[in-house]
């Protein structure tokens, strides 16, 4: 089992964000996570570290190989949130 840290961003209050990613063999499957850290927003002294991740499509490409895309919702309504997206790979 791989774990790869995939990617890094920061989500503004109430936003959201999608990740399409690509470049997977057609015997991996692919489990995401997220790790969450609070931004900052004006005016806020505790800032939430409130998201929430959706695993979406998965597309086989003409090449043969597999991408997925994945969604990410900031829940904190007053800050910024800062996501690490955690891909765990397993082959078949």
């Amino acid at each position: 089992m791989a774990v790869m840290d995939i990617f890094s961003t920061s989500i503004a209050a109430n936003s959201s964000w999608s990740l399409f990613d690509h470049g997977f063999a057609d015997n991996q499957a692919v489990t995401y996570s997220i790790i969450v850290f609070p931004g900052s927003g004006p005016g806020v002294l505790n800032a939430a570290a409130h998201a929430t991740l959706t695993q979406g499509e998965t597309f086989q490409h003409v090449d043969g190989t597999v991408a997925r895309k994945i969604y990410v919702q900031n829940n904190a309504p007053f800050n910024s949130v800062d996501v690490h997206v955690i891909a765990i790979v397993e082959s078949l």
